[in-house]
């Protein structure tokens, strides 16, 4: 794999990372969130070509627009092609409108909700810690331990708000329309149906495996298979990858050792489910490939053909080759998206990495 990574230093610490959707040709936009700095934004950023072309750094990123928030940046996630949900550790939930330019590209704050997440004993705000969406709908999860569901056309008005834990939720993912997951400090995940009036039981609730029995992994990132959502991948504390199938949640389906330090983000390519991507605190970049069905022995391929290889137990290790993109940064990698044969990240150590021609 012939790939090569491009560093700009942009003296902050990224927490959030992503690329616009729905350029036609290669993406060159993206949008980054900020944490722990003296003021933290969320900017448009759009690749250009480095007239000052070396050996390496063939393009070069410019900031054309930023906004300011009270706190850390803690998810960005695209509503439509145009249109971002950004969560705060102000406990805010922000729709920022991307308008694009030939020349000049700017970032509009269109709406603004109220605390969605507050302490119940104090009443202060409390952080959220994570979105995700579906279509036009968000779900927001917090320190709270609350799950509040609102409608992208009007952020003021929550539509559904669940007391779905007693401690800190760290992740949130929709599966589907009406099934949002939520996961704990604890290493529980819980599954709840928002559709329900009034009953807040999750539907269901299963815990992340632990090389060490006694021990808690609290979860860390969470996502699902882009085509086949009932498959669940769990990053956590250790470092590891729990998989389960949501069609079976009573025992684990895969169990992967993975990094040697907490998992900071899991995701799949967009539209090459066969690959998966995990950054670390460690400052990696890891990229999961399936691998062709006609590696497998014959065997193997008669009694698993139809399995997702995350979904074969130990097998699973013989059916995904692991490629480590970005090594021994030394601060965390707490970020990525990847775009065709492009992957950006970033990091604590206030830089954002271009990999290309990763194929």
């Amino acid at each position: 794999m012939d790939t090569s990574v491009n560093t700009f230093f942009v003296s902050e610490k990224i927490s959030k990372i992503r690329w616009l959707p729905g350029d036609l040709q290669a993406n060159e936009r993206f949008l980054t969130g900020t944490w722990d700095m003296p003021a933290n934004f969320v900017r448009l950023w759009r690749l250009q070509q480095n007239q000052y072309a070396d050996d390496y750094n063939e393009f070069v990123p410019r900031c054309s627009d930023k906004q300011e928030f009270n706190g850390d940046i803690t998810g960005l996630e695209f509503v439509d092609t145009d249109l971002a949900a950004v969560s705060c550790a102000d406990g805010r939930l922000t729709i920022l409108q991307v308008n694009r330019a030939v020349d000049e590209d700017s970032l509009e704050e269109k709406a603004q909700s109220e605390i969605l997440h507050k302490f119940n004993a104090s009443g202060d705000s409390a952080p959220c810690t994570g979105i995700s969406v579906y279509e036009r709908d968000i779900a927001t999860v917090g320190e709270d331990g609350y799950l509040n569901v609102v409608d992208a056309n009007d952020v003021h008005k929550v539509r559904r708000s669940i007391e779905a834990d007693s401690i800190a939720l760290t992740a949130v993912k929709y599966v589907n329309p009406h099934e949002v997951l939520t996961a704990n400090r604890m290493g529980v995940i819980r599954m709840f149906d928002i559709r329900a009036a009034v009953d807040e039981t999750a539907v269901t609730a299963f815990m992340t495996s632990c090389e060490e029995e006694k021990r808690s992994n609290y979860v860390s990132a969470l996502t699902s298979h882009p085509t086949q959502p009932h498959i669940v991948l769990a990053g956590s504390e250790e470092g590891s990858i729990t998989v389960w199938d949501l069609r079976q949640p009573g025992f684990p389906a895969s169990y992967l050792s993975a990094h040697n330090s907490a998992i900071t983000e899991i995701g799949f390519h967009h539209r090459e489910p066969s690959k998966l991507y995990t950054a670390s605190e460690g400052g990696e970049l890891w990229l999961w490939m399936q691998q062709s069905t006609m590696n497998i022995t014959t065997m193997e391929n008669k009694t698993s053909e139809n399995v997702n290889p995350w979904l074969n137990g130990e097998r699973a290790k013989n059916r995904i080759n692991v490629t480590c993109l970005i090594s021994n940064l030394r601060k965390s990698i707490n970020t990525f998206d990847a775009s065709g044969s492009k992957i950006i990240c970033g990091s604590d150590s206030e830089a954002i990495y271009v990999i290309d021609s990763v194929y």
